[in-house]
């Protein structure tokens, strides 16, 4: 395998971990919820799409809608009567509720879907893509391309909404917020639910190329992290590069490296950010204009 197929392979999985990481940054920097329940949220996207079996491309796009709007709509529900009630006490209430959360939805979907590695059958009109040398699959290019498309669409709701502009009103001061007639509440819902219609979305997306199984939220969970602590925690376009980085790291180890080493490459990478840079690779918050 070329380098040039590495990179690009690397590149298009890496926007999608960098939509999913997207989802927990907003939800972490307006918030300050730490979600152990994101990976599985992603799993509501893949399972979903895997139910629905849509063998068209517009059926794909009408299953794509709707798992977002589940996933919302289950994000919501979380927040408002999980998570809500434990914001202004101290401990660690939201780490057992949303790692109660992921736990549950493990076990709904190991009872569900009992048969581990599933897919569906690639809806796009293409199977692959050949130029300079690179062979792609077609479902990981548009995955990768509709991922850069959300992560611009987020941009431009943080930035150049009035949502936006509560989000990153809460962002910066929950008591400034309040004090200028922010709903606060009803902006952590809606962050919330976003959030976790991100995550589905991109589950929805792997899904034709990336067979799934219940086990498969955890290691979405700890990526989903990792690209946000590698990215700044406050930085959405440093949590982009940090997926994209993440996804490079991930398609060399797997060719240089065998066997669960490869996987090694991936928290060494963490480690090594933790150490040398703990404030990740930048520093704009979210609430900076």
């Amino acid at each position: 395998m070329t380098l040039l197929q590495i990179a690009t392979t690397g590149v298009l999985q890496g926007l999608i971990y960098a939509l999913i990481g997207l989802g927990l940054y907003l939800i972490f920097n307006v918030m300050r919820v730490v979600n152990f329940a994101h990976g599985y949220f992603v799993l509501i996207g893949m399972y979903g799409v895997l139910s629905l079996s849509p063998r068209s491309l517009a059926d794909f796009a009408v299953a794509l809608l709707f798992v977002a709007a589940v996933a919302a709509a289950f994000g919501y529900f979380v927040e408002r009567f999980l998570i809500e009630s434990t914001l202004d006490k101290t401990g660690h209430a939201q780490l057992v509720i949303t790692l109660s959360v992921g736990v549950a939805l493990q076990y709904i979907f190991q009872v569900l879907y009992p048969e581990p590695y599933q897919t569906i059958t690639n809806p796009w009109p293409m199977e692959a893509i050949t130029a300079l040398g690179v062979t792609i699959s077609f479902a990981r290019l548009a995955a990768g391309a509709v991922s850069l498309l959300l992560a611009v669409a987020l941009s431009w709701l943080i930035y150049r909404t009035r949502l936006g502009v509560y989000m990153r009103a809460c962002a910066e001061s929950i008591n400034g917020a309040m004090f200028v007639g922010v709903n606060v509440r009803r902006v952590y819902r809606s962050t919330f639910a976003l959030g976790a219609a991100a995550a589905a979305v991109a589950g929805g997306l792997l899904i034709p190329f990336q067979p799934v199984s219940p086990l498969y939220g955890l290691e979405l969970t700890v990526k989903a992290f990792i690209v946000v602590v590698i990215g700044g925690s406050g930085a959405l376009w440093g949590t982009v590069a940090a997926g994209i980085l993440l996804g490079v790291a991930e398609a060399a180890s797997s060719v240089y490296i065998s066997g669960s080493l490869g996987s090694s490459v991936i928290y060494t990478l963490f480690l090594l950010v933790i150490l040398f840079r703990p404030q990740g690779l930048a520093r704009r918050t979210v609430a900076s204009a």
